[in-house]
C-alpha cells in the first residue's frame, strides 16, 4: 500500500513511507518497480540519489481553490520544471479532479501546512463561512496559526479535534459549495 503518490514527467511515484526529517531513505514505486531512494533536505527544496544519479529539486507550494497544495518544481542545474504537481494520500482523490462539465464550484478540502498540534476548532459542521474566516487555530513550532477558509461555503465534514496533533497534509475537514 502506498502512502503518497504523485506524478512527475512520465514517472507515477508511489512513496511506501512517508519522508520525514533532514534526511533519509524511502522505498519509492516508480512505473510498478521499487526502487530505494535516498533524500536529503535543504532550505529550497530536495536532493535524491537514484539509481542513476543524483538530483536537485527546489519546490514552490501553494494551496489551491479545491484545497490540495500544488507543486511548481524546477530541477537544478537543469531547464526542467514541472507545474501544479498534487500529492496525496493512497485512494484520495482532489474535490477538484470530481468536478462536474457543469461548471458548479465543488467544494474544498482543507489540509494541514504542516505538522502540528490543533489547539482551537473554530466552526461545527453545517455552518456557513465566509472566504478568509479562520477555521482552526494550530500550534505549530512553537507558534500559533489560524487556518482559514479558502472559499465561502458550508462546512460539511469535521476530520480533526482540538488537542488531535496533525502531520502535513492532514485532511482538517471540508468545505461544500454554499
Amino acid at each position: 500500500m502506498s502512502i503518497i503518490q504523485g506524478k512527475v514527467g512520465s514517472w507515477k511515484l508511489c512513496f511506501k513511507l512517508v519522508p520525514r526529517g533532514p534526511s533519509g531513505t524511502v522505498q519509492v514505486e516508480v512505473d510498478g518497480k521499487l526502487i530505494d531512494v535516498s533524500w536529503r533536505r535543504d532550505v529550497d527544496g530536495i536532493w535524491l540519489e537514484l539509481p542513476h544519479g543524483v538530483f536537485g529539486f527546489d519546490f514552490r507550494g501553494e494551496t489551491s481553490d479545491d484545497g490540495m497544495i500544488h507543486y511548481d518544481v524546477s530541477e537544478r542545474n537543469s531547464s526542467r520544471s514541472w507545474s501544479k504537481i498534487c500529492f496525496m494520500g493512497a485512494g484520495e482523490e482532489s474535490l477538484a479532479a470530481s468536478a462536474t462539465s457543469s461548471g458548479v464550484k465543488k467544494g474544498a478540502r482543507i489540509r494541514a501546512q504542516m505538522p502540528g498540534k490543533i489547539t482551537r476548532v473554530l466552526v461545527a459542521p453545517g455552518e456557513t463561512v465566509e472566504k478568509n474566516r479562520p477555521l482552526f487555530v494550530m500550534e505549530a513550532m512553537k507558534m500559533e496559526n489560524e487556518i482559514r477558509a479558502p472559499q465561502s461555503g458550508i462546512v460539511s465534514q469535521l476530520k480533526v479535534s482540538e488537542g488531535q496533533a496533525v502531520e502535513t497534509g492532514a485532511h482538517l475537514c471540508v468545505l461544500d459549495p454554499a
